[in-house]
């Protein structure tokens, strides 16, 4: 199966909330649309698109994460490769292409959280050597009802 990786386009909304619906996350295409929007719209941001045939595989979102207690890094936000196609190099091929990005930006370091429960996940991580450097709770506050509403929304439906 040959896998072409190209940037993220505002019509890749669809595709992107389809396949985020695989994490565990609901997202409606019209979300999808104006936050990608937001995003593409920033140099220190990277949205790829895998397909093969003509059909969207795999995203991979990726950003340059600024610190005051560490250096500079690049930030995996989400990555997810479609069920029917997993363990076919894609997931791989996405995070090199985020790597070669953040050594073309001065990062020497790529970093990514993953969702406690995903073991397979993890281990396919740990495959291309990333390093679990810690346990962290993740903390969450609506500031008002529209807030709320999405703080119930980033815990993931997990089925691994």
């Amino acid at each position: 199966m040959a896998v072409a990786v190209r940037p993220g386009q505002i019509s890749d909304a669809a595709d992107l909330a389809r396949l985020t619906h695989q994490l565990g996350y609901e997202m409606a295409a019209a979300d999808a649309a104006t936050r990608l929007v937001r995003v593409l719209a920033r140099p220190d941001h990277l949205v790829l698109i895998a397909e093969s045939d003509g059909v969207t595989v795999g995203w991979l979102h990726a950003s340059i994460s600024l610190h005051l207690d560490t250096d500079t890094c690049v930030l995996i936000e989400g990555i997810v490769v479609n069920s029917a196609h997993r363990r076919q190099g894609i997931g791989e091929t996405l995070l090199a292409q985020a790597e070669a990005w953040a050594r073309e930006r001065g990062c020497s370091i790529v970093r990514l959280r993953s969702t406690s429960t995903r073991l397979k996940a993890h281990k396919f991580y740990e495959k291309l050597g990333y390093t679990n450097v810690k346990a962290q709770f993740s903390f969450a506050k609506g500031l008002d009802a529209a807030g709320r509403e999405s703080v119930k929304r980033l815990v993931p439906q997990v089925q691994e």
